[in-house]
């Protein structure tokens, strides 16, 4: 039995793509190891605490909650971070977010001569912007590498994430575990499913209405603002069919957003979606005809490995791990290609059964290699190797 210390400044109840991965592998492996799992305060009750979820010990610290416009979640400042990771004393302790763990936690951990453990959810930046490219390739050369030299294990959520942020040094003790999806709740439900219809007739979608579906946080990064392009491109080319978009997300785009799509003339076909409990999920997938990718930059899209469980059609921008996600299940086009975009949309529209035999085959693909189960163990067997040696 193992004693492993879990860093992540967010942990359940935040929706994060990295909190959802933490609970599955973790909620798993509390079966049979003793974890815990250190994390910031929430804002409602900005305190110290200790509680307990699914056999996850969890450690709140008091937290400041630095509001960013242009982040979609605060910037977390935990107090007294490097004292709770010493009090831990674990075996192996696990970094989910390098850009907010720094020296004065590694050398806590270092001093305990302990195991140290680090996950990359995140690929340095590409593609998004001028500014947030060179301010990711300064902070990977300033610390994130450094970071990885302390690290024993390094594991990535994509071998893209692995190969384009790994040095060549640390790639001997650096591995992919890719995400997981769970099946039994991403499922195909069909449309003449009762919550499926009346979630469809609650935002206007009748039998006769193609839905195309985005999920994903409203930042540049995420592509929407030429999806929304491609949506109102496509409509214009093809006046006999009936598109409405529904966009789940939050983030400082909203409202620019929501000006586009009326500038574009498909407001009254085009809604964002906020505050979606996640047992609600698998409906808005189910829901949907269609789901579009957009992303500039996507080290490993959850959001496409749900659709495809879903046996929802996928157009995906090719970026990033999104092929490795994907694979030949289902429509790629080119990043900010917003007449790509419309052609994937289009292709799945025009090929329904081909789309159909697509998405059936991508269900396959998460059940045999996107697992939950087999994702834990894999983290399980890292660790336990990492120990050994």
């Amino acid at each position: 039995m193992l004693d492993i210390c879990v860093l992540n400044p967010f942990f359940y109840p935040y929706a994060g793509g990295t909190e959802r991965v933490l609970y599955e592998v973790y909620r798993r492996l509390a079966k049979r190891h003793n974890i815990t799992v250190i994390s910031g305060a929430l804002e409602s009750k900005n305190r110290e605490s200790t509680d307990e979820l699914e056999g996850i010990r969890i450690v709140r610290l008091k937290t400041t909650h630095i509001r960013v416009p242009s982040l979609p979640m605060p910037f977390p400042a935990m107090q007294g971070l490097p004292g709770a990771v010493q009090k831990e004393g674990a075996d192996l302790y696990h970094i989910n977010n390098r850009y907010l763990y720094f020296l004065n936690t590694i050398n806590a951990i270092r001093k305990l001569k302990k195991t140290l453990a680090l996950t990359l959810h995140d690929a340095m930046p590409r593609n998004i912007g001028a500014i947030t490219d060179s301010g990711g390739y300064l902070y990977e050369m300033m610390w994130g590498r450094k970071l990885m030299g302390y690290a024993d294990l390094i594991t990535a959520v994509s071998k893209n994430t692995l190969v384009t942020t790994v040095p060549g040094r640390y790639r001997e003790r650096a591995y992919v575990i890719y995400n997981g999806v769970d099946a039994k709740s991403y499922k195909h439900r069909g449309k003449k499913d009762a919550k499926v219809r009346k979630l469809r007739g609650g935002i206007g979608i009748d039998e006769n209405t193609i839905s195309i579906m985005n999920t994903g946080r409203l930042v540049a990064q995420k592509g929407q603002v030429y999806l929304l392009r491609a949506v109102a491109e496509f409509k214009r080319r093809r006046k006999d069919l009936d598109v409405n978009l529904m966009v789940v997300g939050r983030g400082y785009l909203k409202e620019t957003l929501e000006y586009m799509a009326g500038d574009l003339g498909i407001s009254d076909r085009f809604c964002i979606m906020t505050g979606i409990n996640e047992r609600d999920m698998p409906y808005y997938y189910n829901a949907a005809d269609i789901f579009v990718s957009a992303s500039l930059y996507e080290p490993a899209s959850l959001s496409v490995m749900e659709a495809l469980a879903s046996e929802t059609p996928v157009v995906a921008t090719k970026v990033g791990g999104v092929p490795e996600m994907i694979g030949g299940c289902g429509a790629y086009a080119r990043p900010k290609s917003v007449a790509g975009i419309s052609k994937g949309i289009e292709s799945i529209i025009d090929n329904k059964k081909r789309a159909q035999r697509l998405a059936e085959k991508g269900r396959e693909l998460m059940i045999r290699e996107h697992d939950w189960d087999r994702i834990a163990r894999e983290y399980e067997q890292r660790f336990e190797a990492t120990l050994r040696n």
